[in-house]
């Protein structure tokens, strides 16, 4: 049966300090510069990341027509255009049309330019 694996570390500091005593049981009149042990750096905290603020959308109605193309556009307050632009569609044209709500990205504000 296997013996128990020692630590390693702990068997190189045992041979440390028997090369050291055995230096100084030869020379005892010679300095012997015993290497310090460093501390063990603290661990680094890592700061999480801040989260992205979700992209602004807005919703509007879109007039499609049966391959799904759209037709038109209507911001979200103007439904009654939407509607009769969809009425009218469907007066003049045999294909099917339909209304859905498309949300786009919201435009970004232009920076404003200081007063002088």
């Amino acid at each position: 049966m296997a013996g128990r694996l020692l630590n390693r570390r702990v068997l190189r500091e045992q041979a440390e300090s028997a090369e050291t005593a055995a230096a100084v049981a030869e020379r005892p009149d010679a300095a012997v510069v015993v290497k310090k042990a460093k501390k063990a750096a603290a661990p680094r905290v890592r700061k999480p990341r801040a989260k992205k603020a979700p992209p602004r959308m807005v919703a509007r109605w879109g007039v499609f027509d049966g391959s799904m193309k759209q037709v038109a556009v209507f911001d979200y307050n103007q439904r009654a255009a939407a509607d009769e632009k969809l009425a009218d569609l469907l007066q003049k044209k045999k294909s099917h049309h339909f209304i859905q709500i498309v949300k786009e990205l919201m435009a970004l504000p232009a920076p404003e330019e200081p007063v002088v």
